[in-house]
């Protein structure tokens, strides 16, 4: 079975020149495709931050979905924003974003990444025969899902990334849904993570226009300490090795993407997708994970060579995971067997300390109390004064 992948785009010609080496260096992997989308006059949000993606207009994303289409590789536009602010409710939002859809189609564009029921529906009555895919904000976690997308005209989906290690759960999926079902294997995610959901949210509010700083570190501060919360945390992210393609293909999974569009411009994400045609990686697991651009200090190597067998339990037996990680502790004994405790400890408090000193959102907060406070006044100061009428 070939194996397909999707990965994020920088915009430049020479990164489809290595994609295009590599499709015609393997006969069983494929780069199908590169995703992201316009920063200047961009009508509709997405999944990422505006600052943190390579810039482009319109008239960049022509010649890049020229160029890479001279080469046989797609492009996905990403219109993946977990809300518009109802302007999709209103007669000038459906004008105004159905006006965007023609300039995308115009300009090359033939699959959209995307999240909401109603933005699905409004392509759809545009005629245009774009291909959707619904994106991983969607949730799909079980057959129910997949179907409901399914029936709803979407061609491919991509399954929330708490399920990468649920094998009889993708299988099922797979089976009911068909071809195009496909998994994010380089996730930073923490699965079950709380602030999921609302970190979308607030990214897609910062995804058009100016960004707001202390929005966009909230979330990523708070991810970043909670996956340092105990080191089987660091495990608990449901990323796939190079090795471990070949578990996910018998479950009927052929497309694999890698996320990072906020890592791509200064990061190698070639040499990051060859690890995955080659099935093969000798090195630090963190730098497939990050696509060798490291996001901040505080990382935590992980020999990827030393995970071999961490996912055969997944694998081989039904249910393995319960999703009560206070009671199974897996990950947590393996992780303590292949992390050096001691450096991983003084990461963890490193991190701990920065971004206590730096959280953004809590000094906002004690600001305006203080001002507040200030404009209090000691309600035994008052004078009163009551007139009374006899």
């Amino acid at each position: 079975m070939v194996k397909y992948f999707s990965m994020p785009a920088d915009f430049k010609n020479e990164t489809i020149d290595g994609y295009d080496t590599l499709n015609q260096s393997y006969s069983q992997s494929e780069v199908l495709e590169t995703y992201g989308n316009i920063t200047s006059g961009n009508k509709v949000g997405s999944g990422r931050v505006v600052n943190q993606v390579p810039d482009a207009d319109l008239w960049d994303l022509k010649d890049f979905v020229e160029y890479s289409k001279s080469k046989n590789i797609g492009f996905n536009y990403t219109l993946n924003a977990t809300h518009l602010q109802n302007r999709e409710f209103t007669p000038e939002g459906i004008s105004d974003i159905k006006r965007f859809l023609k300039d995308l189609y115009e300009a090359g564009v033939r699959s959209l990444t995307v999240s909401l029921p109603s933005l699905i529906e409004l392509i759809q009555s545009t005629g245009l025969d774009f291909e959707i895919k619904a994106s991983v904000l969607c949730q799909v976690t079980n057959v129910n899902k997949a179907v409901a997308f399914k029936k709803r005209g979407v061609d491919r989906i991509v399954v929330d990334e708490s399920i990468n290690r649920d094998f009889r759960n993708l299988r099922r999926i797979c089976e009911a849904f068909g071809d195009g079902v496909e998994i994010i294997i380089n996730t930073l995610c923490l699965k079950d993570c709380i602030y999921r959901n609302f970190h979308y949210n607030q990214i897609t509010q910062d995804s058009i226009g100016c960004s707001n700083r202390t929005s966009v570190n909230y979330y990523e501060h708070r991810c970043v300490l909670q996956r340092f919360g105990t080191l089987g945390n660091l495990l608990r992210m449901c990323f796939v090795r190079p090795e471990d393609l070949k578990y996910y293909t018998p479950t009927g999974i052929c497309c694999f993407k890698m996320q990072g569009r906020q890592q791509v411009l200064k990061g190698d994400a070639v040499r990051a997708v060859k690890a995955y045609f080659d099935e093969n990686y000798d090195g630090d697991l963190m730098d497939l994970i990050y696509m060798f651009y490291p996001m901040n200090s505080f990382i935590i190597p992980i020999d990827n060579k030393k995970l071999e067998g961490f996912i055969k339990p997944f694998v081989t037996r039904d249910r393995f995971c319960n999703r009560d990680c206070e009671t199974c502790n897996y990950c947590e004994n393996f992780a303590r067997k292949i992390i050096e405790n001691n450096k991983a400890n003084e990461v963890f408090g490193l991190a701990e300390d920065f971004y206590s000193q730096f959280d953004e959102f809590n000094t906002m907060v004690a600001k305006v109390d203080a001002s507040a406070s200030e404009k209090q006044t000691d309600p035994r100061e008052k004078q009163i004064d009551v007139e009374f009428d006899l």
